[in-house]
């Protein structure tokens, strides 16, 4: 069986613009308006998704014996850990870098889950 590539390109570059669209804006709502840590919301995001979603979608279109739940509660943990490490040693603003990594995946992760849900 092999990959279908378009498919998954496509689904690498929405992932991304959708993420990278809600986590700018839920860091304007954190109250984030360094141009620096704008940028490096950006950064960490292109580092993460795509890894996270190319896994996710290399399991489910290869159809591994593995448990779906579980798959996404990994990689979603690596997301915030790595994303929060960088804020942390990066971030020119960010005070809470944990938290904020945290709150900003699972708002991007839930409206991200709504728009699967409603298509």
């Amino acid at each position: 069986m092999s990959m279908p590539w378009d498919i998954l390109v496509q689904g690498l570059s929405i992932s991304l613009g959708i993420t990278l669209i809600l986590e700018l804006t839920f860091s304007l709502f954190w109250g984030i308006r360094n141009h620096h840590d704008l940028w490096l919301a950006i950064l960490v995001n292109v580092l993460t998704n795509p890894i996270v979603v190319f896994v996710y979608y290399y399991v489910r279109l290869r159809r591994l014996p593995l448990n779906y739940g579980w798959i996404t509660i990994v990689m979603e943990t690596f997301a915030v850990v790595t994303e929060a490490l960088l804020y942390k040693k990066f971030s020119r603003t960010v005070q809470r870098p944990w938290l904020f990594s945290l709150s900003a995946n699972a708002f991007s992760y839930a409206v991200g889950e709504l728009i699967n849900g409603i298509r």
